[in-house]
């Protein structure tokens, strides 16, 4: 017959106990790294043509509550008249009103053409860069050169 463990015997560990591998303490700051969030950048663009004859960047500037166009232009170089006559269209709506477009020189971005940030103002913003856009292209094929 075989022999049967006893009570006193199976209670008896036969190896050493089993421990968890020791777990590291956290400490306050050691949470998990999360995703950085974007810094908030007061100036922010939209539209950059840096190529071509007819160079401007579209931006909005927090601090001063305008959407600017500034055009990218050699010393004693001029507008080209055409962009120019864009700009001066845009300074009246067709009743007459004034629309806020406004020729400025200001500390932070030299000399710009500013609209108020607002829907009216963001909606002719957007008509004036549609409108510098098509000159642009025009006049990249009268160049002979492929805007694509």
């Amino acid at each position: 017959m075989a022999k049967q463990k006893t009570s006193e015997q199976m209670q008896q560990p036969t190896s050493e106990p089993v421990t968890a591998p020791p777990t590291e303490e956290r400490q306050p700051g050691d949470e998990p790294a999360k995703k950085p969030k974007r810094e908030y950048e007061p100036v922010f663009g939209f539209t950059s043509r840096f190529t071509g004859p007819l160079k401007y960047r579209k931006f909005t500037d927090a601090n001063l509550k305008v959407i600017g166009f500034k055009f990218n232009l050699a010393n004693q170089e001029k507008l080209p008249e055409e962009a120019l006559a864009i700009m001066h269209d845009h300074k009246q709506d067709k009743d007459g009103n004034p629309t806020g477009l406004k020729f400025k020189e200001t500390r932070a971005h030299g000399k710009i053409w500013q609209i108020p940030n607002d829907v009216e103002g963001r909606a002719l913003a957007d008509k004036i860069d549609f409108k510098l856009s098509e000159i642009a292209h025009k006049m990249e094929e009268a160049q002979g050169k492929s805007p694509f």
